[in-house]
């Protein structure tokens, strides 16, 4: 199976709409790209781990084996700093880890239902609670965690008043209306809805779309969302303790393998017509430079799917035939360049470091050589 965890949901809960149209890019602008291997580093640990964050003051790497409840710290040589396995009963104890990031430093769990729960050198120093009853349908693939001011701001879980029913529209149509991102002052507890989709968005409709699975990443008073199962994302600016919806993007991506949306009142057929395909995803955006990088997997159609045939190596076959891509922007959101190829055997990208480079963990069995221990490719993006 993937290590994005065997993803959260059964693999055909990923959904994604079909890409639109981009802005033509100016003269001036580079017209290819690349992504360039500069470096790479050797982690001294026999086992499976991904790389899921980058801490920019520590200068330090965060990675996790595919369950949450083991991670590493490793340094910008590959020295590992901390190895910690999290400890399922008693004091302290994480039952059941979905999501793992770094929050100002702290290695930051997704604990329910307590919360948040912050560790430094394996040891826990403080936790933000939730302060009201809610529900966890998925794992947050990016935990996201950051500050601003006396407020923190993380992923909105589910209300626990939300009914779910797989099989009634009004369930979908209730979910794509919650906030998506809330934010918590630090010195009362008080939370409130952040951010959620505009009007304007395809989802917003009277159709159903599967589950969306928020990604996002601040850049200065910027905050872009993609919400995994549409090739776009959302642009919004910061006033005040709100992040404001500015507008959406559309990202032009060749091939893009579609998901089929169905009526409301046919929501209980929605994933007996989509596992027959393995849509595409919109996994990341990173900042790098003067450039956002959007992240995907173009997904597979349904004669790819049959000719790949049920999975007999962890699904090993289907990943090679669904690598991961990028579209490059710059920062006005013109999009200069589509289907530029991480390495064939890089895991899902996560992480830009303090020097601009794109950081990815490799994946063994996708790659034609083994190797003692972790690798981590440093990636550079090259314009021409």
């Amino acid at each position: 199976m993937n290590s994005f965890r065997k993803l959260y949901l059964p693999s055909f809960f990923l959904f994604v709409i079909l890409g639109c149209e981009s802005k033509d890019p100016t003269e001036t602008q580079p017209k290819e790209f690349s992504l360039e291997i500069v470096d790479s580093l050797q982690i001294d640990y026999l086992g499976d781990m991904m790389l899921l964050d980058y801490d920019s003051k520590a200068e330090k790497y965060l990675l996790a084996n595919e369950v949450y409840n083991e991670y590493l710290e490793v340094d910008g040589q590959g020295k590992i700093l901390n190895n910690n396995k999290f400890k399922n009963e008693g004091v302290d104890a994480i039952s059941n880890a979905l999501g793992l990031g770094y929050f100002d430093g702290d290695v930051t769990v997704f604990n329910p239902p307590k919360g948040y729960y912050r560790f430094q050198d394996s040891i826990k120093v403080g936790e933000v609670n939730i302060p009201y009853p809610y529900q966890v349908f998925m794992m947050y693939p990016k935990l996201g965690m950051f500050e601003s001011g006396d407020k923190i701001y993380y992923p909105k879980p589910w209300p626990e008043t939300l009914a779910i029913n797989l099989e009634e529209g009004e369930f979908y149509q209730e979910l794509y209306r919650l906030p998506i991102i809330e934010s918590q002052d630090k010195n009362t507890g008080d939370t409130i809805g952040a951010v959620r989709l505009p009007e304007n968005s395809a989802l917003m409709g009277d159709q159903v779309h599967g589950f969306p699975i928020p990604v996002y990443t601040s850049d200065s008073d910027r905050l872009l969302l993609s919400m995994w199962l549409e090739p776009r994302f959302y642009v919004y600016q910061k006033e005040g303790d709100q992040f404001v919806y500015e507008k959406t993007v559309e990202v032009n991506i060749p091939d893009w393998v579609p998901y089929t949306p169905v009526d409301l009142g046919k929501a209980d057929q929605f994933f007996a017509e989509n596992q027959k395909k393995r849509p595409g995803n919109l996994t990341n955006i990173l900042v790098s430079g003067d450039y956002y990088i959007a992240v995907y997997n173009k997904g597979l159609s349904e004669e790819q799917m049959t000719e790949l045939g049920s999975p007999t190596d962890g699904g090993l076959a289907r990943r090679k035939k669904n690598p991961n891509y990028a579209a490059i922007f710059d920062k006005d959101f013109n999009q200069l360049a589509s289907n530029v190829p991480f390495p064939i055997s890089s895991n899902f990208p996560m992480v830009v470091n303090n020097e601009g480079e794109l950081v990815v963990s490799k994946v063994a069995g996708l790659a034609e050589t083994e190797d003692d221990g972790i690798i981590l490719y440093k990636l550079k993006l090259v314009g021409k």
